[in-house]
């Protein structure tokens, strides 16, 4: 092969184009390149750690939710039981006065009716009387 001023000069320009273009091109666009890939790993990183964080927060917010409804639900089972207690307090009460009263108005009754037997008994007796007066006229006597 021939090694010619041609061939030289080309293996010249090759050369120099290749360090212009390492210069100039490649070594900004590896940078460019490099910048990039520190900026995604970055917000890559930044999105882990909020992701973290937010799953934290979801977790936390769950707990005091589960929490809050447990309050909730002892309080009114608190309050139930209490109203059921009361309720059931008063139900008695009222259930004695009942007894109570029927038992007075029974005694009231037993005692209306047995005035009302003395007396019915000693108005019978004038009736027999006055019965056996119109009849026999008056003539026998007891």
């Amino acid at each position: 092969m021939d090694f010619n001023a041609t061939f030289l000069i080309t293996a010249i320009s090759f050369i120099t184009f290749t360090i212009l273009m390492n210069v100039i091109l490649y070594r900004p666009m590896e940078k460019i390149v490099e910048e990039r890939k520190e900026l995604i790993e970055k917000n890559y990183s930044e999105s882990e750690t909020t992701k973290l964080k937010t799953k934290s927060i979801l977790e936390k917010k769950a707990q005091e939710i589960a929490q809050a409804k447990a309050n909730a639900k002892n309080s009114i089972d608190t309050k139930l039981n209490n109203d059921y207690a009361e309720s059931s307090k008063k139900l008695r009460e009222e259930k004695i006065k009942s007894v109570q009263y029927l038992s007075e108005q029974k005694q009231k009754l037993k005692s209306e009716s047995e005035m009302t037997e003395a007396n019915l008994s000693e108005n019978i007796k004038q009736y027999a009387q006055m019965i056996k007066d119109r009849l026999f006229g008056g003539q026998i006597n007891d």
